[in-house]
C-alpha cells in the first residue's frame, strides 16, 4: 500500500507537470479567438467568453464559462468576474502564481477600454503566456518522469525501512 501510494503520488506530480503546457496552449489559443472577437466581431464581452466557453477543450473551457456567468449573473465588472473565474479555476487548471497574474493582469483591462487597446493587452497576455508555456515544456521535459520515478523509489525506501 505504501509502495502503491508514493508511486501514485509521483505520478500526480508528474501528471501536473505535462497538463500545464496544455492548458497554457489552451490558454493562448483562447485569448486569441477573444482578440478575433473583440476586433473584428465587435461581440460584447460576455457572448464572446460564452463562445469561448463552447469551442475550447476541456478544463480550459471552465475558465470562461464561469467569468461569462459571473459576468451575466451578478453585478461585478469584468475585471472582478474575471478575478473570481480565475481563482475558482483554481480547482481544474494547474497554473502557477505567474500564470494566474498574466490572466489577472488582462482581466483588469478586458471591457473598458477601446478595441486597438485591448486587442494590444490580448496580444501581450498570449506572448507571455506564450513564454510560460515554454518553459513549462522545458520543466515537463525535465522533471516529469523524475517525480513519477522519485514516488515509486520513495516507496520503497520507506517500506525498506519500516521493515
Amino acid at each position: 500500500m505504501i509502495i502503491c501510494g508514493s508511486g501514485f503520488f509521483g505520478w500526480v506530480l508528474g501528471w501536473s507537470i505535462r497538463e500545464r503546457p496544455r492548458q497554457l496552449g489552451g490558454l493562448q489559443a483562447a485569448l486569441s479567438r477573444l482578440e478575433t472577437e473583440v476586433s473584428c466581431s465587435m461581440t460584447f464581452l460576455p457572448e464572446a467568453l460564452l463562445e469561448l466557453a463552447r469551442v475550447m477543450v476541456p478544463p480550459v473551457d471552465r475558465l470562461f464559462a464561469d467569468a461569462a456567468e459571473l459576468l451575466v449573473s451578478g453585478d461585478l465588472s469584468a475585471e472582478q468576474a474575471w478575478k473570481r473565474a480565475i481563482i475558482g479555476a483554481r480547482q481544474y487548471l494547474v497554473l502557477t502564481e505567474e500564470d494566474e497574474e498574466i490572466l489577472l493582469n488582462l482581466g483588469a483591462n478586458l471591457g473598458i477600454s477601446h478595441r486597438e487597446d485591448q486587442t494590444r493587452h490580448l496580444l501581450l497576455a498570449r506572448e507571455r503566456l506564450r513564454q510560460q508555456e515554454q518553459a513549462a515544456r522545458a520543466a515537463q521535459e525535465q522533471f516529469a518522469r523524475l517525480y513519477s520515478a522519485l514516488g515509486w523509489a520513495a516507496g520503497m525506501a520507506l517500506v525498506l525501512m519500516l521493515a
